[in-house]
């Protein structure tokens, strides 16, 4: 890859994609640099964005329209935020740590544990599962709230092991049960929005989970499961296949996680060794999953983003964010390429194609007919098949105002496009 490509290709798969100008700007940078500045924001200078949330008003009356709320406000801040890396690991943990909104029933402990995830989301992976452990988001989803010393409710123990941190094959049902005990005792006060430990609501009896011996609390729960030498390949597995695709090298993960359980379980330095190893060649394409799709669109469009109506158009095309269908997230990407699932890109593209301000440099490209100009615009610099240019030559897209809308829309949902 060139340097304009190499800065497309992380921006797709770091970060939510490129607005008008950006590539050009970015390009200035060596992608090493570029993958630096993007680890830690903070020193680069990169101003921290405001909340997503809030300006919406927490109701317990309409959990329906905040929820709407929330997510559009999601979509506005992924297009906008100057600091795409965290927004993308953001988005990963909520992969990983699979909430849903829909049980949750509220949508003030949602945008609460979204904020949870986004400051530590280069942080430390033991310090991460820590809070998520406690978050009242999660204690609700898997019944964490409930589960007491006289009745342990095993959900989250399970979860967290099989999941978020050693895998399958790597605890036995004597650790679920163990954990499941530590781990009792926790409380949510949904109207303020926190969790608290109740002790006499709490088995503290010695329990020995994976091997470890004196486990009675969450802090030597997480220190216990973070221990295990499967933890680190398990978070590694996880993040290179989310930021490089399938097919990543086993030996490559072995070492990356190697390098990640010797670092205490840093996640910036595991990220960036991805990304590095991403710009070297690791991995393949894979299908951009419809909310990292649809976001890429409205940056390059400048598409309006749709209020409460994104609800139905992301819904529509099997992925909705604060909604995982179930606590092992989202479908992977080959699921989103159905019938259906494509119908409703279309849809959103149209609309994006409709929507993008008349001077926007996609659109004008779309207009004049300038096929590679598109393509750059729609942040695929080494331009599109002779398949999908074909195709969006042929369109008559006539003049005026709405000049080449129709090939603005089929250029977002061409495979150049909607693969990464």
């Amino acid at each position: 890859m060139d340097r304009r490509s190499e800065v497309a290709w992380l921006a797709r798969r770091a970060g939510w994609g490129l607005a008008p100008g950006e590539l050009d700007e970015l390009s200035q940078l060596d992608p090493v640099a570029l993958v630096d500045r993007w680890i830690d924001p903070d020193a680069a200078g990169i101003a921290e964005p405001p909340d997503p949330w809030a300006d919406i008003t927490v109701s317990f009356d309409n959990p329906q329209e905040v929820f709407a709320d929330g997510v559009a406000a999601w979509l506005r801040h992924l297009v906008s935020s100057p600091r795409p890396l965290i927004e993308r690991m953001t988005w990963i943990w909520h992969d990983h740590f699979a909430v849903s909104a829909r049980v949750v029933n509220f949508a003030g402990l949602m945008f609460d544990h979204l904020r949870l995830l986004r400051s530590h989301a280069l942080g430390n992976f033991r310090d991460l599962l820590r809070e998520v452990t406690t978050d009242p988001a999660m204690l609700v989803f898997l019944n964490g709230d409930t589960s007491t010393g006289a009745d342990p409710n095993e959900n989250y123990a399970r979860e967290m092991m099989e999941l978020f941190s050693v895998g399958v094959g790597n605890f036995t049902e004597d650790d679920v049960r163990a954990a499941a005990v530590a781990l009792t005792g926790w409380q949510v006060r949904r109207r303020l929005g926190t969790s608290r430990f109740t002790p006499g609501s709490h088995d503290d009896s010695p329990q020995t989970l994976l091997g470890v011996t004196g486990v009675h609390d969450v802090d030597s729960v997480v220190d216990a499961v973070t221990s295990q030498p499967s933890c680190a390949p398990l978070v590694t597995a996880k993040l290179s296949a989310a930021l490089l695709g399938p097919g990543v090298d086993p030996a490559l993960i072995t070492s990356l996680a190697a390098e990640f359980a010797a670092a205490d379980l840093e996640l910036a330095p595991l990220v960036r060794g991805i990304l590095l190893a991403g710009l070297d060649g690791a991995g393949a394409a894979t299908v951009l999953e419809p909310v990292s799709w649809a976001v890429n669109g409205l940056k390059a469009t400048q598409a309006e983003v749709p209020d409460r109506g994104a609800l139905g158009l992301l819904n529509a095309a099997g992925q909705l964010p604060m909604a995982p269908p179930n606590v092992g997230g989202f479908p992977p990407p080959p699921a989103y390429l159905s019938s259906s699932t494509t119908a409703a890109r279309y849809t959103m593209a149209s609309v994006m194609a409709a929507t993008a301000p008349a001077d926007n440099p996609a659109r004008n490209a779309a207009a004049q007919g300038d096929v590679a100009g598109l393509a750059d615009a729609l942040g695929r610099p080494e331009g599109f098949g002779e398949t999908t240019t074909a195709a969006i030559e042929s369109l008559d897209a006539g003049s005026g105002p709405t000049a080449g809308a129709a090939r603005l829309a089929l250029a977002l949902v061409s495979p150049e496009v909607v693969t990464s």
